[in-house]
């Protein structure tokens, strides 16, 4: 998603009024001026809005910025145990937190939301229960990390006074009697559900 397309470009000749289009000297110092903004304004511009603006592509410092601004902390201590995210998945913190502000709690705006926040890793998506619950199903497995991030903050949206469970369907599931040369029931192979604690 492009937020603006951005131009560095300044042009000071521009400054200069007809009386001094003949006086060399001035046009020089100011030329010697537009070579610096050439050289170092634009890369300024550019290094900052790629390693700070850009959430996608900021760098720890830029993270950082963000994190400060969205209320983000980048440690959790949970039952006495301590877990610091790294910078990719306090990348998915933070975007997570900038996209949960903007939502209307909606299962389809919620989906969206999942597979903008995990399409790389997997299919993500949420199922309602039609019982003031839903339900959040990762086909991919989460990391420790993660896992603390999803259970201890805000990052999966939900509508106020609704429930939820997260249930992980580890990848390459095997479902039925599939390879398992037509065994007969209780011998075939299943998928073993795991489920992650929700409110």
């Amino acid at each position: 998603m492009k937020i603006f397309n951005p131009d560095y470009a300044v042009d000071l000749l521009q400054a200069l009024i007809w009386q001094y289009d003949n006086a060399p000297r001035l046009q020089k110092l100011i030329q010697q001026k537009q070579d610096w903004y050439n050289r170092n304004n634009t890369e300024f511009w550019t290094d900052w809005l790629n390693n700070v603006f850009n959430i996608n592509t900021a760098n720890d410092f830029g993270l950082t910025v963000w994190g400060k601004l969205l209320r983000v902390e980048r440690t959790y201590t949970v039952n006495g145990e301590t877990y610091s995210l790294d910078t990719e998945q306090y990348r998915l913190l933070l975007k997570g937190r900038l996209l949960y502000l903007s939502m209307n709690g909606s299962v389809p705006e919620i989906n969206s939301y999942l597979h903008l926040l995990f399409s790389a890793r997997g299919r993500a998506y949420v199922i309602d229960n039609q019982d003031m619950t839903i339900r959040y199903v990762l086909e991919f497995r989460p990391t420790e990390s993660e896992q603390v991030v999803l259970l201890n903050t805000k990052v999966l949206p939900r509508p106020a006074g609704v429930g939820y469970q997260i249930n992980v369907i580890p990848p390459k599931t095997v479902f039925g009697f599939r390879g398992q040369n037509l065994s007969t029931f209780n011998h075939g192979t299943f998928w073993n559900r795991k489920d992650i604690s929700g409110n």
